[in-house]
């Protein structure tokens, strides 16, 4: 019987024989050497790890629970000065790549990547969609590729490797176009963030009986709702699946083997701890906390117990399909990501599922604004909505939120809803779906 994709690329990222599969406690072992070895690696290389380590040796780190003793850092390191990361010279970089939060006034992050990191993100990119096309078969991908080291190109390269392809559509524009070119095509797979493949599959249920030959959908770059998961899975024939990383990490940090089984996380690489955000005890399996992840064999620009921001929680037990790497839950949200209403909190994993769970919707942009009054403070949440769907059905269904509900029966919250075309996106490009706020301007 044919290996899963995970336990491939673990064999071979661990140099080991052919089909030699480790144990969890075996992949262990292996690991607490590899980050006592970064640590070395990085104090001795980094000025800013010199200081930060300072006190902790690879010798003094014996084990994984050694390692979680570590201090964390924080992503304003990426904005205030990131070469002080930098444990190569700038000249074995391949790529620097910015990163500004939509919404945000804060600086900028860059994150360099050598051409090891990009070899080791196509690696595992080439192991993980040879789950979803074959030989002979086209990805179309709705992401980034222009650039070299880019997204697509990464993609495209990947896929050579067992003689399929990408083509990189960019970002979505129009769904009717995009399900144009996939026919056009013969594309059997689709690659792209949630809200763009959720407006495609709106485009083939629009079109009626047409049945084309995409069999599988990677959704990624974003939060995935599993109400997108639902209306991917509504064209004919096809089987979503999640992923989930970072531009900080080198993009690919975990995928499902096999659709609803939870993301095997891509831990010889980017290894992920569950801590809690208040005071950094880590958290067991199956409690969500916040993410803080560790680059164990990149040398370029090393991260060492970096706190993401995101929420999440590692799946307890083990898969079905047997492999050692721990599961990431899909429903993976950033820290603070809801919003005090007046008579309760409205959450943007809530809103995701609400909207896009409605019929007819295909996208949506939300912002909350705090304005106050001579008497009480007034709330106004506006929400924009792309797609065929009555206010009123909308309206219905955010007063089943008791939040939203308890707010605007004691006049803390008002409701803005404008409607628009169901053929593009509400935010454009690949901004991700988020509560914007007041504050945020």
């Amino acid at each position: 019987m044919a290996l899963p994709f995970p336990d491939l690329w673990l064999s071979r990222r661990m140099g080991l024989a052919d089909g030699a599969i480790p144990s969890r406690a075996e992949f262990e072992a292996w690991l607490a050497d590899r980050l006592a070895e970064l640590v070395d690696h990085a104090r001795a290389n980094s000025p800013f790890y010199a200081r930060h380590l300072d006190g902790f040796d690879g010798a003094s780190l014996r084990s994984l629970d050694d390692f979680s003793k570590l201090p964390m850092i924080t992503p304003d390191l990426l904005g205030a000065a990131p070469e002080r990361l930098l444990c190569v010279s700038q000249d074995e970089i391949a790529r620097v790549v910015t990163l500004t939060s939509s919404g945000t006034t804060g600086i900028p992050k860059r994150v360099f990547h050598t051409g090891e990191d990009l070899a080791a993100t196509t690696e595992f990119f080439s192991r993980g969609m040879a789950n979803m096309l074959g030989a002979g078969e086209t990805a179309l991908v709705f992401l980034p590729g222009e650039r070299p080291g880019g997204v697509g190109r990464l993609l495209d390269e990947a896929l050579s490797r067992f003689g399929a392809r990408a083509e990189t559509f960019g970002p979505l524009e129009d769904a009717d176009a995009a399900l144009d070119r996939c026919l056009d095509l013969g594309a059997t797979c689709v690659v792209g963030s949630p809200a763009h493949l959720n407006l495609l599959a709106l485009a083939y249920a629009r079109r009626g009986p047409t049945h084309g030959p995409i069999r599988s959908a990677l959704l990624c770059w974003d939060t995935v709702p599993d109400a997108v998961v639902r209306n991917v899975a509504g064209i004919p024939g096809c089987r979503p699946f999640r992923h989930w990383g970072m531009i900080e990490t080198g993009l690919g940090g975990g995928v499902e083997c096999a659709p609803g089984s939870g993301m095997h996380l891509r831990e010889a690489d980017v290894y992920v701890e569950i801590a809690d955000q208040d005071t950094g005890r880590l958290l067991p399996d199956g409690e969500f906390g916040e993410m803080v992840v560790t680059t164990p064999l990149r040398r370029g620009m090393p991260l060492i117990r970096y706190r993401t921001g995101d929420v999440g929680r590692i799946l307890a037990g083990e898969c079905v399909c047997g492999s050692p790497l721990k599961r990431l839950d899909p429903q993976v949200r950033r820290v603070g990501d809801g919003v005090e209403l007046g008579a309760g909190v409205l959450r943007l994993d809530e809103l995701n599922e609400l909207l896009y769970g409605l019929p007819g919707v295909g996208d949506f942009a939300a912002r909350f604004d705090p304005r106050f009054e001579a008497r009480r403070a007034t709330n106004r949440l506006s929400l924009t909505i792309c797609g065929q769907v009555e206010r009123e059905d909308v309206f219905a269904a955010l007063r089943t939120l008791p939040g939203v509900a308890a707010s605007l029966d004691c006049g803390a919250l008002e409701l803005e809803i404008q409607l628009r075309d169901g053929r593009r996106p509400a935010i454009p490009g690949l901004g991700k779906r988020r509560l914007d706020t007041g504050s945020e301007r």
